[in-house]
């Protein structure tokens, strides 16, 4: 079982402070600004990622902000049940419960659908409906069993673009999965909710395959940014999870 790293100093109370979350896709973009802003709030952060570098960089960043007491990175796939289960088990062996589940992971596809192989289509659909699919199952009788738990999906929405189809799809798919758990999830003390990002605000997911489109990816360095949250939308992310307190 991986060691927690925590931190050195007494720390200040947050309001989510007690609590444990799990940033799934936390290491880089959205999912890494909101991991910070859970911190900040004082719960404890489990980053679950496949990019090792940036997980424990995130992790380093979590700590050297001085208001949560605990901070840990569990390499995970996704698209893989065996190492989705393993993550959800670390990471209640190591920090004793988990009260929080953020899917933030992604992928974004785009392209006109004659130009998109089926298997572009199970390359998104893996990641952006599976991968949630995989974390929730794995964690959600942990949650049912205490009582409690917040389980949140982020899906980009807005106008539907002929380009993003399967994108598109699959944040349907998502939504539409988000709304059945909560309707079974009642009840039993979990939460579920949708945390959706407007049209305004970046899509889920860093990576990035173009269909007859030609190079269409972010110039390199700028990924990270293209794809951070603003404060508002991070401000109505912890907003969603203090309602349910």
């Amino acid at each position: 079982m991986p060691d927690v790293m925590a931190a050195d100093d007494p720390l200040p109370r947050g309001a989510l402070s007690g609590k444990v979350a799990v940033v799934v896709g936390g290491a880089s973009g959205m999912g890494r600004t909101a991991a910070k802003a859970l911190a900040l709030q004082g719960a404890r952060i489990v980053i679950a990622d496949f990019d090792h570098a940036r997980m424990e960089r995130t992790v380093g960043e979590i700590l050297h902000l001085g208001s949560s007491d605990a901070a840990l990175a569990l390499p995970t796939d996704v698209r893989n049940d065996r190492s989705v289960a393993s993550m959800a088990g670390d990471a209640i062996k190591a920090m004793g419960q988990v009260d929080i589940l953020l899917n933030m992971a992604g992928v974004f596809l785009q392209g006109p659908l004659q130009r998109i192989k089926t298997g572009d289509w199970r390359w998104v659909i893996e990641t952006n409906l599976l991968g949630a699919v995989r974390t929730t199952t794995a964690l959600v009788p942990h949650m049912a069993a205490r009582g409690s738990g917040h389980i949140v999906n982020a899906v980009s929405v807005g106008v539907v673009s002929p380009l993003t189809i399967a994108y598109d799809s699959c944040s349907a798919a998502l939504a539409a999965f988000t709304n059945a758990l909560a309707e079974e999830m009642k009840g039993k003390g979990v939460t579920v909710s949708l945390f959706p990002i407007g049209p305004g605000g970046p899509r889920i997911g860093q990576n990035t395959r173009s269909r007859g489109m030609g190079r269409l990816l972010h110039p390199a360095g700028d990924l990270e940014e293209a794809t951070a949250p603003n404060g508002q939308l991070v401000d109505q992310l912890i907003d969603l999870l203090h309602v349910s307190r």
